[in-house]
């Protein structure tokens, strides 16, 4: 029998800098079509300008693109990191852009901040601020909810848990649950203990069930999302940590957060100090990294290393040919033939060259 297959349109965008994170998504979606489209009667098609628009004439390069990939979109993934992006006459970025015309189409729109680390020095200030500010606008404007990671891996799993859920609204509606006829005999079973008799469906409990209290969100306070974040924050600090145990060193960072804004709770945070929780979690992360190749350098060594060589793996460069070519441009005087032979200066330099070739930076 012939099978309808019903056809989803996914659009990725974003700045020039997160064309790694486009390409993980589009691997994610092909990953699906694979294991998921017979099944659930759907095929996803994604799109990006680069590889679906063609030239025309006759309006704005963004209105161009807004009437060939994301007019024609049913769901568009918008991915920011460290750049925002250009300007394009009615919105601060052509990503902005997109964004802004697809929900006001009514497309599902899923918004992704990356907190990835980039290279000291390769930031453009200017492009940064305009970035914090549009995500501090969504926060407080309460316009939906996005998501943020802090590295690649983190990404695809999360993307592909959010791509599967997103898909769902695209399936057809199950099949209603016929209702018994009025003249059709009712069955009920009757249960009791001589003094206290039900009918009908009841369930017994050696104990009275546990009561939940449902602490309501406070006027100001930092929103469900925003929580996640400093929860996400907060592990990625955790798992920093050498020499303790990951209970104790997660009550420690939760602790200090607490103590450093002067809270109880992490939902007795003010929204508008969201800025300063993004801070003061930067300046942890790089206390511990100088703490961690000062105090145990031999810790930071390996991560170093363990880095490395997973980059390699993941662009299937063989240290035969790839060593020598990072020693001639990283002018190492001496060629290496480990990376246990380099002085901690040029293992940091072939950390950051690595990571940059394999697009993690």
């Amino acid at each position: 029998m012939p099978t309808s297959i019903n056809l989803i349109r996914l659009s990725f965008c974003g700045p020039s800098d997160v064309l790694k994170e486009i390409e993980i998504g589009r691997e994610v979606v092909n990953q699906w079509n694979r294991n998921h489209s017979e099944g659930y009667s759907l095929w996803v098609h994604d799109k990006h300008w680069s590889s679906d628009a063609h030239p025309e004439m006759g309006d704005r390069p963004q209105a161009i693109i807004n009437s060939q990939i994301i007019d024609n979109s049913d769901i568009i993934v918008a991915i920011f990191w460290r750049r925002f992006g250009s300007p394009t006459g009615i919105a601060g970025s052509g990503t902005e852009e997109e964004i802004r015309r697809a929900t006001r189409l009514g497309k599902k729109a899923m918004v992704y901040f990356s907190d990835r680390e980039a290279i000291a020095g390769s930031i453009n200030q200017a492009q940064f601020d305009l970035l914090w500010q549009f995500r501090q606008n969504l926060r407080t404007n309460f316009e939906g909810l996005c998501w943020n990671f802090a590295s690649h891996a983190f990404f695809k799993k999360e993307f592909e848990r959010h791509l599967a859920h997103a898909l769902m609204d695209f399936r057809s509606a199950p099949t209603s649950i016929s209702q018994p006829k009025a003249s059709e005999a009712a069955n009920q079973t009757i249960h009791g203990n001589h003094n206290i008799q039900a009918g009908g469906d009841v369930s017994f409990f050696q104990n009275p069930p546990a009561i939940k209290n449902i602490i309501e969100r406070r006027e100001g306070s930092v929103s469900p999302s925003d929580l996640r974040q400093i929860q996400l924050w907060i592990e990625e600090l955790v798992e920093s940590t050498v020499g303790m145990a990951r209970k104790q060193a997660f009550a420690m960072w939760s602790e200090r957060f607490k103590n450093r804004f002067d809270i109880d709770k992490r939902e007795e945070l003010a929204s508008e100090k969201m800025t300063g929780a993004h801070d003061w979690f930067i300046e942890q992360r790089a206390i511990l990294k100088r703490r961690l190749k000062t105090k145990l350098p031999e810790e930071w060594r390996r991560s170093r290393i363990v880095a490395i060589k997973a980059a390699m793996t993941n662009m299937q460069k063989q240290k035969e040919v790839y060593y020598p070519e990072i020693a001639q441009r990283l002018r190492i005087r001496k060629p290496f033939v480990s990376l246990k032979d380099l002085t901690k200066k040029d293992l940091e330099r072939v950390y950051t060259l690595v990571l940059r070739d394999a697009g993690e930076t």
